[in-house]
């Protein structure tokens, strides 16, 4: 029994804010005033340094971060309602009608409520019946998770059709002068697995590093281990951290942990490094996949972006880059695509696919 992607959707609100909204004086100036800690990227070590060098030079020019516009979700409008909508793309895209899914996993960065998890209220929304919902959490990564417990799923017999969605409606929670403001937009996007596809899963591969768990959260109040905890009275939430030199570490290696993770993932499959064509990713910078296919030999176009229009979309992120390149034609002329994506905790996760390019070839 296999497993494949048979569907996918990519759903974004219609309000553009583009870098005009901004005060003038951002265009002018290289700093924004505030908390600078996601923004401040430390550069990498060993094959990666050069490189990441290269591009926060280049970046250290512009307040935006590489973004001209990014979609921002009206305050009404719920993950809930955010990840229907880009699940009615996938179950369309997929041919599927919604009583054939049976489970459906959901991850919002912004959930409407802390519990339950969105997936049982998509799932009715959707009119899916007799199906098991549940969430996943594991921020930026959630989706590689997801796809992962689908495969688990179906090749175990306990699914025919599993429905992933995603949510990332983050700017609701941050002032617009915030200094990581310009490199993030909203979106959501969904996944329908099934044991037959278009796209065949060859490999997942997820590996948590506990050590820094501390290392981004949502945080109030300071950003140390003094802030109250959820369940008492507090400050806004935001995304922050509790440990200031993991996270900086982290910033610093992202590149290295990117190019370590799909060098174990092809080593696992037996699959040369070369033979990677498309790369999908989470872009907490843009840059950040480009550079990383440059550490692995890689020609750093095959990476497919939205970027530049869109922001970084966190969880939603590979997925949204490979129904780009979908879109595009991309994955019809690729052969194998690399999906990448690392999340809080820390996990960093993939997934190897094999494209139409491969299937017209055989």
């Amino acid at each position: 029994m296999t497993a494949a992607i048979s569907g996918i959707g990519a759903w974004y609100p219609e309000p553009v804010r583009t870098n005009d909204i901004w005060p003038k004086k951002m265009a002018r100036s290289q700093a924004i005033d505030g908390d600078r800690t996601f923004n401040d990227i430390p550069c990498g070590l060993g094959s990666a340094a050069e490189v990441t060098e290269r591009y926060l030079a280049i970046e250290a020019q512009d307040p935006f971060l590489g973004v001209r516009e990014r979609r921002v979700a009206p305050d009404e409008l719920g993950s809930i309602d955010a990840e229907v909508f880009a699940a009615e793309l996938a179950l369309e895209d997929a041919g599927i009608h919604a009583n054939d899914i049976d489970a459906v996993i959901s991850y919002a960065v912004v959930p409407d409520r802390i519990i339950p998890a969105s997936a049982g209220a998509v799932a009715e929304r959707l009119g899916i019946k007799n199906a098991m919902t549940w969430g996943i959490e594991m921020a930026c990564a959630s989706a590689m998770a997801q796809l992962a417990t689908a495969v688990g799923l179906i090749m175990s017999g306990q699914a025919r059709n599993v429905l992933l969605t995603q949510s990332h409606l983050v700017l609701r929670t941050f002032p617009l002068i915030h200094p990581a403001v310009p490199g993030m937009g909203d979106a959501s996007t969904a996944l329908v697995i099934s044991r037959t596809g278009r796209w065949p899963i060859l490999r997942t591969h997820i590996v948590t590093h506990g050590d820094y768990h501390s290392a981004v959260t949502w945080v109030r109040g300071s950003q140390d281990r003094t802030d109250p905890p959820w369940w008492k009275e507090g400050g806004d939430f935001r995304i922050g951290t509790r440990s200031r030199d993991e996270a900086k570490e982290l910033q610093r290696d992202t590149v290295a942990f990117f190019a370590q993770t799909l060098r174990e993932m092809t080593d696992k499959a037996k699959i040369q490094m070369s033979d990677i064509d498309l790369i999908a990713s989470v872009e907490p910078r843009g840059w950040i996949p480009r550079a990383a296919a440059q550490v692995l030999g890689l020609d750093p176009t095959i990476v497919a972006s939205v970027y530049e229009t869109r922001g970084h979309l966190g969880a939603c992120g590979p997925i949204a880059n490979l129904e780009r390149a979908y879109r595009e034609g991309r994955t019809e002329r690729a052969s194998l695509a690399a999906l990448y994506a690392q999340g809080a905790g820390f996990t960093r996760a993939g997934a190897l696919l094999k494209l139409d390019g491969a299937m017209q070839a055989v």
